[in-house]
Parts: structure tokens; sequence; C-alpha cells
């Protein structure tokens, strides 16, 4: 029985596998050591003990690389500081009986360092921007969304560069809410879930317009958002409108707006607005380009000059002020059945305003004119100045020079004047004496 039990004992110690560290060996012509490490992996904080071995005398010197990711005392005990796959290089020097060195030879040994940092570093959506919630040990957010995001981007950035991120990446959007799991595994299978809840708007309803306008015109009857049709008339002289509309929703979309060529009698025009469920609304603008006409006759406006100079049939005109004008005095004058609004002159900002005269004639047709008045801002005003008095500077500086010039000119032909004549003299003189 008892020979039973020790064959057993024998069999089961072969079955054990041969966990005996494996060692690295140098040698020089007469020297020889080897190395063995204590553990080929471990994690951030922990140890592993390097052992030589030899018959002879040695020192060994250890150095890590790259030296950051862990530390080594002069015993061969290896503290782990980062993760990383790193090389612990040894030089063993063979001594001689007084100690100087005879002989020496190097050793690498490999080491795996795992970390056990499974947070992320950083955390956002391409579509809506969450850092500023983010912080690296909260493990749940929830995302509010409109509608019309039906996909998302999820950005996930791990602390540690040898953890692994899963559950990251582009999703497509339910209405309502939409639970994703973000998981990080560390290097030492340590691992973390951040979940994210984006709950998704439900498709808005809303129709309707927050507003429509045809530049430089007033729509008949004055808009709302629950009437759909609108008329206008213009003069024959007026051949293209720009229609501009915003959705009450934001996210809905607007169809029919922009600038338009008008032909001559009805033109109708209409907006469309989509919902994000597919609801629809049209507004209907009915524009009459009439064949009557009435205009200008006279355009004026105190203390500046019309750019182009007036004409009945001219219709911009541009001009700039300074930046204390804040309105015009202007003088319109037409037909005396025609009646003559005056839009916009008032309250002037930097940069440019317009101004909308329209002529009203019996027929019902309209003309309109527009001045483009450029107000200056305070900076650009003093540099205009500041360039003025330059200009005038170099202006007197430039006539100063020409009078110079010319009084140097006169005094140089006066003298040659008088020097020609005092020759001119001397010369008879001369031939009066040769005669006598």
């Amino acid at each position: 029985m008892k020979k039973f039990f020790t064959s057993l004992f024998l069999f089961v110690l072969l079955l054990i596998p041969n966990v005996s560290k494996a060692a690295i060996t140098c040698s020089t012509d007469k020297h020889s050591a080897e190395a063995s490490i204590d553990k080929e992996k471990i994690k951030i904080g922990e140890t592993t003990q390097i052992d030589v071995k030899s018959d002879d005398i040695y020192q060994v010197e250890y150095k890590i690389a790259p030296k950051e990711f862990a530390a080594v005392n002069n015993n061969g005990l290896v503290k782990a500081i980062k993760d990383g796959s790193i090389k612990i290089n040894l030089t063993i020097n063979f001594l001689k009986e007084n100690d100087e060195i005879d002989d020496s030879c190097k050793i690498s040994i490999p080491l795996e360092i795992a970390s056990n940092d499974s947070s992320l570093k950083k955390l956002t959506l391409e579509e809506f921007d969450i850092s500023s919630i983010f912080k690296s040990n909260k493990l749940d957010y929830e995302v509010k969304l409109p509608y019309k995001y039906d996909k998302i981007n999820i950005i996930a950035e791990a602390n540690s560069g040898t953890a692994k991120v899963t559950g990251n990446g582009k999703r497509y959007l339910n209405e309502g809410n939409n639970e994703y799991n973000i998981v990080v595994t560390a290097s030492d299978e340590t691992s973390t879930t951040y979940k994210i809840t984006i709950i998704r708007d439900e498709a808005n309803d809303d129709a309707t317009l927050k507003n429509l306008v045809i530049e430089g015109f007033v729509l008949n009857p004055k808009f709302k958002s629950d009437i759909y049709k609108y008329n206008l008339e213009v003069g024959k002289d007026i051949e293209e409108i720009t229609i501009k509309g915003e959705p009450t929703y934001e996210y809905a979309k607007i169809y029919g707006t922009g600038t338009f060529r008008l032909a001559t009698g009805i033109n109708t025009y209409y907006i469309k607005v989509t919902a994000e469920n597919g609801n629809e609304v049209k507004y209907e603008v009915i524009i009459n380009k009439n064949l009557g006409s009435s205009k200008l006759n006279s355009l004026e406006i105190k203390d500046y000059n019309l750019e182009p100079q007036f004409a009945s049939d001219i219709y911009t005109y541009n001009l700039t002020v300074k930046n204390n004008v804040n309105s015009l005095d202007i003088k319109a004058l037409a037909s005396e059945d025609d009646q003559v609004e005056i839009l916009g002159n008032e309250k002037f900002k930097d940069g440019k305003n317009e101004i909308i005269i329209r002529v009203t004639g019996n027929d019902k047709t309209n003309t309109t004119y527009k001045l483009i008045v450029n107000k200056l801002s305070k900076e650009k005003e003093t540099i205009i100045k500041k360039n003025n008095i330059l200009t005038n500077v170099l202006l007197i500086i430039f006539i100063i020079s020409i009078i110079i010039m010319a009084s140097c000119i006169f005094i140089f032909i006066k003298r040659n004047y008088k020097r020609k004549i005092f020759l001119d003299l001397k010369k008879k003189k001369n031939k009066k004496k040769n005669k006598r």
C-alpha cells in the first residue's frame, strides 16, 4: 500500500509543469554568468527580483530602458512605475582578486509592466461636446439631443496607452433613450465601464414660419405665422426681388427663398416649410409687376452728393457719412398724385445701412429707390482724418518745393541774363577800341 501511494505521488509530480525560471547566460573567454528574473510580468507598484549566478567574483550594474518605466536598486530589485514593455540591461564585471575588472559581459532581460489604470482621459461626442461635464471618475452620463441627430460618433481615449477601449465609434439613434457602454480594459485585465444615455427628442411637428420678408417691400397683409397668402404690387422698373424666411422651429427645413427675376404681370412664389415629423406648410406670395410707372422727379440729400448723380431711372445710390450721423435730411419729390414713403432713415449703425424710398402712384404701381449709407466707425474715421492731415501736409510741402524750385530757376535765369548783357556791352567796347 505504501509503495502504491509513493508511485502515485511521483506520477502527480510528473504532471505538474516546470515553473523554474528561464536563465539568460553570458560568457567571456575566462568567465561566465547567468541571470534570471523572478517575474516576467508585474503590475505598477509591484517588484520583481533579478538573480545573477556565477562561479567567479563579479559585480553587476543595472540600467532600465526606458528608465522612467521602473527603478532598480544595487541588489537587482526592480519596482514598476509605468506600464509598458521595458528591458533591464545588466553589465556583469568579473573581478580579479584585487577587485580590478578583469572582463565583462552584458545581459538584457525583458519585462512587461501591466497597468491597472482602466480610466478614460477623454469622452465626448463628435456632434455634441460633453467635455465640460466629463470627469475620469464619473461613470454615468446623460445627454439630450434634438431629433435631427440620427447618429453620433462616440470618441473615447484611455488614460493608459496600453489599455483597450470598446463601445466607442459611430452609433445610430432611436427616438427616446439610447444607452451605450464604453468599456476600458487595462493591461492587467482590470476593466471599468462608462455608461452614456442619449435621449433623442421626438420629431417636432412645427412647420410654420417665424418671419417672412421681401427685401425693400412691405407685405400685404402684415406677416403672421398663421396667414399663408400675401400680395405685393411693384412698379415696372423692379427687375428682381429677394425673399427671406425663418422657420419657427430652428431645425425645420425651408424651401423657396432666394433672389428671383420678375416678369411683367403676376409672379407667384411658394415658400414651403417641412417639420421634422414630415408636416408641410406652404406660404404663397403673389407679386404683381404693373405696367404703369411712378418715379421720383428729384432726390436731394442735404450736405451730401449722391453717387451716381440722381436720375429718375437710376434706383440705387451710395453715400458715406461720419460716425456722428444717425439720419439724413432727404428731399424726395414725385408727381403731385404720387405718394412718397421713406423707410430706414434713423438710428444708423456702423457700416452699411439701407434707406428705402418708395413711390406709389394712383395706378397702384410702386417704384423703389435705395440709398446705401455707409456709416464710418470711429476707428475708420480717425484713420481717414489722419490720412487727410498727412495728405494736406504732403501737398503743402509739394507746393513749397515747387515755389522754391521756381524761385531758384528765376534767379538763375536772371543772373545769366545780366551776365549776357554785361558781356555784350564789354564786346562792344572792345570793338570800339580796336577801331581806333
